[in-house]
């Protein structure tokens, strides 16, 4: 039987995917019976494969090189690539266009990734108002926040593909202050103030008493009824000089994430060292970079430090200068903590949630500990 054409093939395709993310592992398992029948022989027999799993989690695993035969190909319009770096030192897969929808973690992580993205990737943050942008957790919704004048808090969002989004159906609220309760190990707001849509439904507004400069704000947007709020910690260390759209796009101005001289792909990628102790002090190096974008609220630039830590640590736990066997141990454990605190610090730094980097930054500095210790470095702040 001829193969089905390649639209038909991914409409069922995504079905799959739907499943998994949804951790249904018996609709998952139907309709890859289905997708099976209508494509070719060398796809046909990766799909096999994955019937083979017994369980939820094999069938992802094995749904990897499925999804990654497939990611390469032109897209038909609706259809969009999606990647997430965690799962499997990186993965990717197709799906609707629209919010992430991860079938690797499910509901564990179902927002864990990006769309329309290669591996190494990262999204447009330029901002379009003067202000910050962060990614919102389901990677379709970007979401700027500006400070204009004392006391007034503004935050704009735009679609995946930098549209304005109208926000008049959001709620929310601007928290300028929290309190720690460590017998529910919770934060408690102090002071807090509504968030109501603009006119036209441009942006959401919160008028802040008294709202000198420098602030922190944290905006707790509710996107849907019935859903949790989501987390964006903005820091203005002065005044947002506000540009309009128009002005924005045309103005020249070069967006964070925008190719440079040096493509992205390279700037990760650091030069590695020879000596072991040189390694670790180059690990060492960016974790004070990423100290200093925690204090300065520069949550998005923390990616490249991070990563680039990531092949250090990578690097060193392959160099091959001897190590006692306690201190190879520790290196090693490090080695894969500083990896994954990476990839999170990497993820939460474009969601702009503060407490979740901060966290993420807790295990990553632990690690960077470790490996300064083994290495006689000095201590690491």
């Amino acid at each position: 039987m001829e193969p089905a054409d390649f639209e038909t093939q991914l409409t069922e395709y995504v079905q799959v995917q739907e499943a998994l993310a949804a951790d249904d592992f018996v609709a998952a398992r139907t309709e890859l019976e289905e997708f099976a029948q209508l494509t070719d022989a060398a796809t046909q027999a990766l799909a096999l494969v994955v019937l083979e799993a017994r369980n939820i989690e094999a069938m992802r695993a094995n749904f990897k090189p499925l999804s990654e035969s497939l990611v390469s190909q032109e897209l038909p319009q609706g259809f969009a690539r999606a990647y997430c770096p965690m799962y499997d030192n990186g993965s990717s897969w197709i799906q609707r266009d629209g919010p992430v929808r991860n079938p690797y973690y499910g509901a564990a992580m179902l927002t864990c990734g990006v769309v329309d993205a290669a591996a190494g990737a990262h999204m447009d943050h330029g901002p379009q108002h003067g202000g910050t942008v962060f990614m919102a957790p389901d990677s379709f919704h970007h979401i700027e926040g500006i400070y204009p004048e004392p006391g007034v808090f503004r935050l704009y969002a735009t679609n995946n593909y930098r549209e304005p989004v109208d926000v008049s159906g959001w709620t929310g609220r601007a928290v300028t202050q929290e309190d720690y309760d460590a017998d529910t190990d919770e934060f408690v707001e102090v002071a807090a103030f509504s968030l109501l849509p603009g006119p036209d439904g441009a942006y959401l507004e919160a008028l802040i008493p008294n709202g000198a400069i420098p602030a922190e704000v944290a905006a707790k947007v509710f996107f849907e009824p019935d859903f949790p709020a989501e987390r964006f910690d903005f820091i203005f260390a002065e005044l947002t000089v506000e540009a309009s759209v128009d002005a924005a796009s045309t103005s020249g101005a070069v967006a964070l994430d925008a190719p440079e001289t040096v493509p992205l792909s390279q700037r990760i990628l650091p030069d590695i060292p020879v000596q072991a102790g040189d390694i670790a002090a180059a690990i060492v190096t960016r974790d004070r970079q990423i100290q200093d974008m925690i204090g300065r609220g520069a949550f998005t630039e923390i990616f490249i430090p991070a990563l680039q830590a990531k092949e250090l640590a990578l690097a060193l736990q392959r160099n091959e200068q001897p190590l006692a066997d306690a201190a190879r141990n520790q290196v090693q454990i490090a080695v894969r903590h500083l990896v994954r605190a990476a990839y999170l610090l990497d993820w939460y730094g474009d969601l702009g949630n503060k407490n979740d980097v901060d966290s993420a930054y807790g295990v990553f500095g632990d690690a960077v500990g470790i490996i300064s210790e083994v290495y006689g470095l000095p201590g690491v702040q």
